[in-house]
């Protein structure tokens, strides 16, 4: 089980690069934030396109391979 994010700290682009100056973390951050618009637009077309497809069993997840099709 997850903590509530209250209750843990997270990490931190700072922490992360403790070596970047202030200007580079602010790029870092803006590049973080670009990237998961990106994932989160990604994320929602294809749950457009195939409602539950993605989030159908989220409790669970598989441990097999999926069958390859190689002959």
């Amino acid at each position: 089980m997850i903590p509530p994010l209250d209750e843990k700290p997270g990490l931190t682009i700072r922490d992360l690069y403790p070596h970047y100056t202030d200007e580079e973390l602010a790029e870092a951050e803006d590049n973080l934030e670009r990237y998961l618009t990106l994932v989160l637009r990604i994320f929602e077309r294809r749950e457009l396109e195939n409602p539950g497809q993605l989030t159908d069993d989220a409790d669970t997840l598989s441990c097999e391979a999926p069958a390859s099709n190689s002959s």
